[in-house]
């Protein structure tokens, strides 16, 4: 009885091993299958060709503060009540233009009894006129005496001085009521109204935001090495997305997609002749439509308007974030080339190193690429595949 057992267990261990056996066989079989439909797999991509061509520089700012040479508030040298506002936000003034009046009642009621003041110090150099020129006759006639000449040519000196008080009080009093008009301190565009007709306001508050707003300026740092490929006097043009608009109140022109401002570089500082490290670019950004404002935007782009010759490729051929490689086709497989990246257009982006003219890149279904791997490629623009 134990032999027929042994015999089994053997049969069923030797059994055991064909099927461990048969099993590997199989996945070595299938892995060598699969290596060898992978090595012969060729993918079928998309390519361009490295050129030279003339590309503008596009540099992305995540934000932009914008702001005027010439921008002054408009406040008031006195207390009191606005009771007329001349002036709206976006209206063109003149310096010098009224824009609101004011009243402080102390003022006017100050007026009223200064000018009363001076009616009655007008009135008694008149009694004091009359009775010096009185006193001055009879003196010469021997009909009064020297004390009393001098009693009356002292009250009329008086009267003159009291009457001179007067009016200098009255006269400054109506320069305080003159301060109850505010006038615009410069030329330009009212921005801002601060303070309604009806609100009361102190001395020293500003009123009203006056500035010449059509030419806005902006500044930003860039490396030396990128600073010695501007110069002053440099065009550009500014480009903001549509959005930036969207809440702005009195704007007037195409509020599409975007909007392009012309810009110039007006400033290099310090002077590309100086050592630097580091230059602040100022430019200046023609603003004559008013859809600009002195302010914050989210985001704009700078593009050069002088091209500049240059080794590209395009932006889809980078293959991450880093900006430093490429797959180059050549000889029916796929290589991944580091290379070194400079400026780009939005489209295209310059080659500083690491690819020659003519060699063909890969700018489409490049997901999951691998060195080595064999494809066919056709060029963009071109129907003949390679």
């Amino acid at each position: 009885m134990k032999k027929y057992f042994f015999v089994g267990l053997g049969f069923v261990l030797a059994l055991t091993l064909l099927v461990v056996a048969y099993g590997a066989y199989l996945n070595d079989r299938g892995e060598s299958q699969i290596a060898l439909r992978m090595e012969e797999r060729q993918a079928e991509l998309i390519g361009e060709k490295a050129a030279r061509r003339e590309f503008h520089p596009l540099v992305k700012f995540s934000a932009v503060n914008l702001y005027t040479a010439n921008m002054a508030d408009a406040v008031a040298l006195t207390e009191g009540r606005i009771v007329e506002a001349y002036a709206s936000v976006n209206s063109y003034v003149h310096k010098g233009d009224l824009l609101f009046r004011l009243q402080n009642d102390n003022i006017a009621l100050s007026i009223q009894e200064a000018e009363a003041s001076i009616m009655s110090a007008n009135a008694e150099l008149a009694r004091a006129t009359n009775n010096y020129d009185r006193y001055s006759k009879l003196l010469q006639g021997n009909a009064a005496s020297s004390q009393q000449y001098d009693e009356a040519k002292a009250a009329y000196g008086a009267a003159q001085a009291n009457l001179k008080a007067a009016v200098a009080k009255r006269d400054m009093l109506l320069v305080s009521e003159s301060r109850c008009e505010v006038r615009a301190p410069i030329d330009g565009i009212v921005r801002i109204i601060y303070r309604q007709p009806g609100t009361y306001v102190p001395s020293g508050t500003s009123l009203a935001l006056v500035g010449d707003y059509n030419a806005l300026y902006f500044s930003h740092q860039v490396s030396d090495d990128k600073a010695q490929r501007l110069e002053v006097g440099q065009e550009a043009e500014f480009i903001f997305p549509g959005r930036e608009f969207k809440n702005l109140e009195g704007t007037h022109g195409d509020m599409g997609e975007e909007q392009s401002f012309h810009g110039v570089l007006t400033e290099i500082a310090p002077p590309l002749a100086v050592p630097g490290a580091v230059r602040t670019m100022l430019w200046r950004i023609d603003n004559s439509l008013g859809l600009l404002t002195p302010q914050t935007y989210g985001t704009a782009y700078l593009k050069l308007a002088q091209g500049a010759e240059a080794l590209c490729v395009p932006l889809s051929a980078l293959t991450d974030k880093t900006r430093q490689a490429v797959f180059v086709y050549h000889d029916g497989q796929l290589e991944r080339r580091a290379v070194t990246t400079g400026r780009d257009d939005g489209e295209y982006v310059e080659i500083l190193g690491g690819l020659e003219p003519g060699e063909i890149v890969i700018v489409s279904g490049a997901e999951n690429l691998q060195e080595g791997m064999k494809a066919t490629v056709e060029l963009r623009g071109e129907q003949d595949g390679r």
